[in-house]
């Protein structure tokens, strides 16, 4: 306990002035025996999170790529203000620039991921038609649709009469494309679809074409999709099996 004194004195003041600080010296020394507070922690280092890039289709000259879930479309030579750079396009490889970092980019790998859980395989098996064409039931939003299995199309594609009759809002949330077709070029939108799903595949947020007109007659299942899955041929029958 620090004891403080004070008195009442009508002379000699400079003593009265050595009263005080003598009382005092006791709570000062304490103050400086106080050891520092430990400031030198040490600073956690970070690493950050690499980018989430995929080529998902190519539309003629254009290039559909998914950065960290949000799609953009590019020509060679365009600069999205992200900072995504489209370098080069050639046989399905995109070369892009992001972050100051290049990346190649084939088509139908999906994004890269930092976390991985196991979910079931599924396997779905198509038998030919007469004429040798693979057809399968499946499903658009939710929707059930017969599918074109066309590994020569790069997406989903459809015609508009399809795309109103599933709710695909292609005139409000698509992007106008030109799409290259037997008959020529044609004026398409190009379309995000939240689920494709075939037997038990389903697979999310699936890159779609949606063209004017009556064409094509059947929904194509393209490459949007089937580049994410694992195709193999046993005898006349195609499987389809997921590969994550």
């Amino acid at each position: 306990m620090i004891n403080v004194w004070i008195f009442a004195v009508t002379k000699n003041t400079p003593h009265l002035s050595l009263i005080f600080l003598c009382s005092f010296l006791p709570t000062v020394a304490l103050l400086a025996a106080e050891p520092p507070a430990d400031i030198s922690l040490p600073i956690p280092v970070t690493t950050p999170t690499p980018p989430r890039l995929a080529l998902e289709a190519l539309l003629g000259s254009k290039a559909v790529i998914n950065i960290n879930g949000q799609r953009a479309v590019l020509t060679v030579g365009e600069r999205k203000p992200s900072g995504l750079h489209l370098l080069s396009l050639k046989d399905g490889v995109a070369t892009v620039e992001f972050d100051g970092r290049k990346y190649r980019l084939r088509l139908g790998k999906g994004p890269i991921s930092t976390r991985y859980v196991q979910p079931k395989l599924e396997i779905v098996t198509i038998a030919p038609d007469p004429r040798g064409m693979y057809y399968t039931p499946g499903a658009i939003n939710g929707h059930p649709v017969q599918f074109l299995v066309d590994t020569g199309a790069t997406t989903v594609a459809m015609n508009a009469v399809e795309a109103r009759r599933l709710g695909v809002d292609y005139l409000l949330r698509g992007q106008p494309v030109a799409v290259d077709t037997a008959s020529g070029r044609s004026q398409a939108w190009f379309v995000e679809l939240n689920e494709v799903s075939v037997g038990g595949i389903k697979v999310h947020n699936i890159g779609a074409v949606v063209l004017e007109g009556g064409f094509p007659q059947q929904i194509l299942l393209g490459m949007s999709f089937l580049g994410q899955l694992q195709m193999q041929r046993n005898g006349l029958l195609l499987e389809l099996r997921q590969k994550y």
